[in-house]
């Protein structure tokens, strides 16, 4: 990206969430083509819900957005941590 990276973006997005009381935080997912560990690390303490590298089958990107969307849908809870031992 050529003003920030998306770590930087999802800091920036977790602040701005922290600072006006925003609840429940946006869930972010990184789709990169990092995939060693050090980057994964970075994502994820930089506020990323999900880490998923390149190339993602279509298939698995749609079966993960319709479980965001239904658990958002519902006022369920999050289910990420469930989502990042699955996929």
């Amino acid at each position: 990206m050529p003003i920030l990276n998306g770590f930087e973006a999802t800091r920036q997005i977790r602040g701005f969430e922290k600072q006006k009381g925003l609840s429940p935080p946006a869930t972010i997912i990184a789709l990169t083509g990092l995939g060693s560990a050090e980057a994964q690390q970075e994502a994820f303490s930089s506020g990323v819900d999900l880490f998923l590298t390149k190339p993602v089958r279509l298939k698995e990107l749609t079966k993960i957005l319709e479980g965001i969307q239904n658990v958002e849908g519902h006022g369920s809870g999050s289910v990420i941590g469930e989502r990042e031992q699955r996929y």
